[in-house]
Parts: C-alpha cells; structure tokens; sequence
C-alpha cells in the first residue's frame, strides 16, 4: 500500500500529466538518478511553433513535482514552500540545458477530497504553481529554504502553453523572489519538502 507522501506525489504526476496532454506537450516520468538531479519530469515540444517569434520547435523543460496538504502560507501574492538546500541548489544552477522549474501541487487538507469521480466527471481539488529558480540568491541554511511561488504562476494547460512558448523564444526567467522579503531566507511555517 502506497503512504500519504507516495500518494501526494503520484497525483502531482499525474496533474502534471493530465496539464501536458492537453496542452498538447509529451511527458515522461524520470528515473531515480535523475530525481536525484533534480528532476521528476520532462515536458517536450517537437515540431510545434508556439510563437511566431519562436527561435525553437523542439526542445524540453525539465520539471521538479512536489505536493503538499498543508495549507499554503500566503503573504503579498507569494506562497512560501520549503525545500532541502539539495534540491534548491540544482533548481537555481544556471548551468544547466534544458530550463528547469518548481511545481507545487497543493491539495485539499482532507485527504477524502483530493479526488472524486463519477461517471460525469473527474474532479482533482486545488491546483498546482510553477516556479523558476534559476539565478536565485545561494542559500546560507543547512537543510531547507523557503522559496517564494507567487500565486499568479498557477500551473494551467494555459500558462504551461504561455510557458513553453517563452521557453521556445529561448526567454530568460528568473526566480524573483519575494520583493517584501528579498534576501530573507528563514523557513518560518512554510510547507516542508
């Protein structure tokens, strides 16, 4: 039988899966030395323009899952997620090929609501944000930081597409942080990785 965390994670797959398809995007799931790289997913593009700027109709994007029940902690548009300095690390490291960003599924505290079926539909409660570390600030704790999701970076067939499209334009997109906080990195009450 599966645990909580191995259920949480699974779901946050296929959220990810389910946003990918639609959107038209292959996925596949990694491998264990590559989740050790930082890297639980990839999304490919081939042979698509996205845009009519597009540098780029085949490439890929490298993406970290996690989940989380807790209920989000949110100041000033930016939900605070925590997570080893490990993975922080290899999500910020600009020396990497293929673009590489954070998604955080945040699901219901009532494990009874996370998904419901019937024959008229198929209903996952709450939604996922997406992050990009590259370039963000080196970490001075020993074991978590807290990262800053703004809320509007919702996970979406829409943004993924958005997404890609500015990834096709080979755009830069760098952790901005938190403006109210820039250079704070305690982990305070955030959800834990």
């Amino acid at each position: 039988m599966l645990s909580q965390q191995n259920i949480e994670a699974d779901l946050s797959y296929a959220y990810l899966h389910l946003i990918a398809a639609r959107g038209g995007f292959s996925c596949t799931y990694t491998h264990r030395h590559l989740d050790d790289a930082g890297v639980d997913a990839i999304i490919y593009e081939d042979g698509r323009r996205l845009a009519s700027d597009s540098l780029l109709t085949s490439f890929d994007i490298d993406v970290q899952l996690k989940a989380t029940y807790q209920t989000p902690v949110e100041q000033d548009g930016y939900f605070s997620y925590s997570i080893t300095v490990p993975r922080y690390d290899k999500l910020r490291r600009p020396q990497v090929n293929s673009p590489r960003i954070l998604v955080v599924l945040y699901l219901p505290e009532d494990a009874n609501e996370w998904l419901r079926h019937s024959e008229d539909c198929l209903v996952a409660k709450r939604c996922a944000y997406w992050v990009r570390l590259r370039n963000a600030p080196e970490c001075a704790n020993p074991k978590h930081q807290t990262v800053y999701v703004p809320r509007r970076q919702i996970f979406s067939v829409e943004s993924l597409i958005e997404l890609m499209a500015r990834f096709s334009r080979r755009e830069e997109i760098h952790y901005e942080g938190r403006p109210a906080l820039a250079g704070n990195d305690e982990v305070g009450d955030a959800a834990r990785d």
